[in-house]
């Protein structure tokens, strides 16, 4: 785990993602304060007194958001790992503490990422919920691998669990700008792959193309466990979904 640490101390990439050019580095504070979006909006990390309105935006984009993660967020504990990370930490540490007490689902929140963007007069009309991936994390379980190479999963996947905006200000790019500095902490922080699915019934490939994603045809998926484990594990949505996801690049 330390290795990554130095990894992510060290790095010196330009961090950009989607259509949306960032700065070179995403400070903790320019997470935390927001950073400058279209239409006059900041994206930036959601905060505990916004659960409610954040929790009401993503239920109307995904039906099987997991509760726990929007407590986390009501009580502060929601991603607060990955702050950290901006500024140094090496969430990898806490990852095995929190292994080894039994709390790994508390550890799965501390790991996501809550954004939201905020127009004008600070009301949030948009959001994003970034999560390790509980399937790959399943999936690694059942085959013969070392439980840090589990761990590692937790660190280098990332899954979009939900995006949305609301009705009224769609349209002005502000769901491409979550997505964008979803991407950009996530690359910045030496994740490798960033994934998600939507219901098939929505035309949503052409959107998540222009973001940057590869979308997959039905029944198509990925390899994520070679990387890890040197043994394959096949990653891809779920019937009547449509899988995207995005490989970091050396460049990223």
């Amino acid at each position: 785990m330390a290795k990554k640490k130095t990894k992510r101390t060290t790095a010196k990439r330009t961090a950009t993602a989607g259509s949306l050019a960032g700065p070179v580095r995403l400070t903790r504070r320019q997470l935390l304060d927001g950073v400058p979006g279209p239409d006059g909006v900041r994206i930036g990390f959601a905060r505990p007194g916004e659960a409610a309105v954040v929790n009401t935006l993503l239920k109307e984009a995904a039906d099987d958001l997991e509760a726990g993660h929007l407590e986390a967020l009501t009580r502060g504990e929601c991603g607060t790992w990955l702050v950290g990370a901006l500024a140094g930490a090496d969430p990898g540490e806490r990852l095995v503490r929190a292994a080894a007490a039994g709390k790994l689902q508390r550890a799965a929140g501390e790991l996501s990422l809550p954004l939201v963007a905020r127009d004008g007069d600070g009301q949030v009309v948009g959001a994003l919920l970034g999560v390790p991936s509980g399937t790959v994390v399943s999936g690694l379980a059942r085959m013969p691998v070392a439980k840090q190479q589990i761990l590692m999963s937790m660190l280098v996947y990332a899954k979009i669990k939900a995006v949305a905006v609301s009705e009224d200000v769609r349209g002005r790019g502000i769901g491409a700008a979550l997505i964008a500095r979803c991407v950009q902490v996530y690359w910045q922080l030496d994740y490798t792959l960033v994934f998600g699915e939507f219901d098939t019934t929505r035309p949503l490939g052409p959107y998540y193309t222009r973001q940057g994603f590869s979308v997959l045809r039905p029944g198509q998926g990925i390899d994520v466990g070679t990387l890890l484990t040197g043994a394959p594990l096949h990653l891809g949505a779920g019937p009547g979904l449509t899988f995207f996801h995005q490989w970091r690049t050396q460049d990223t």
